[in-house]
């Protein structure tokens, strides 16, 4: 069964407050950003790491626009799930920007990355946080390599229109005008997005998730 939650900002206590009893052995949690359990390597970083190391279930997170982009990318590129991703231990993988995942018999497009909602002064040259024009690129080719269609897309940033749906004076940046081409282009069953900090389905399938824990059937 797969489970998605939204940021957890490196805090197993807010992360284990959560509705994750239901989640068993071989299950799978799906993180919409801000993971932050990589982020300066403290000793109660590495303990927590270490303990979410023993969970039963894969922790798989896409990335926010807060986390240490260098260190994750340091960690083994692998094969995961019919796609690529960031092996960080044994049951914790970064899902890379725009891949496509095969898990549960669902087809799942991530996209991780993105700004703080209210970060309009930034030069993309500089901001790793952002995905690349050739990750963008590997987006729009694996969508249409589905024929445009997917069961599940996991991003951290919302479309434009709908983030400002949620937050009309939010910046709109241009992963959100992207993702707002994806909503437009793309026939999905269920898209969830995490950076706006709340628990909100905007409608049936477009869902805003923070410290809410859904199950996808």
């Amino acid at each position: 069964m797969i489970y998605i939650t939204g940021d957890t900002h490196g805090d197993l206590e807010d992360l284990m407050s959560r509705s994750l009893k239901g989640i068993k052995k071989g299950d799978k949690l799906i993180i919409t950003g801000d993971f932050g359990f990589l982020w300066d390597n403290s000793s109660k970083e590495i303990k927590n790491l270490q303990k979410l190391s023993k969970k039963k279930y894969d922790i798989l997170f896409v990335e926010g626009a807060h986390e240490d982009f260098d260190r994750i990318h340091e960690y083994p590129e692998c094969d995961l799930y019919r796609g690529k991703g960031y092996k960080i231990d044994h049951n914790i993988y970064c899902l890379k920007r725009g891949e496509i995942y095969q898990i549960e018999g669902k087809t799942i497009l991530a996209l991780g990355g993105g700004l703080s909602p209210y970060d309009d002064d930034y030069d993309p040259e500089e901001k790793k946080s952002m995905p690349t024009e050739e990750e963008l690129k590997t987006a729009v080719e694996n969508i249409r390599s589905l024929g445009r269609r997917v069961d599940l897309i996991i991003t951290h940033e919302a479309p434009a229109s709908v983030k400002r749906v949620i937050d009309r004076n939010a910046v709109v940046n241009d992963l959100n005008i992207f993702l707002d081409t994806v909503l437009h282009n793309t026939r999905f069953k269920k898209w969830f997005f995490g950076s706006l900090h709340q628990d909100r389905a905007v409608s049936q399938n477009l869902i805003c998730v923070y410290q809410d824990v859904y199950r996808v059937e």
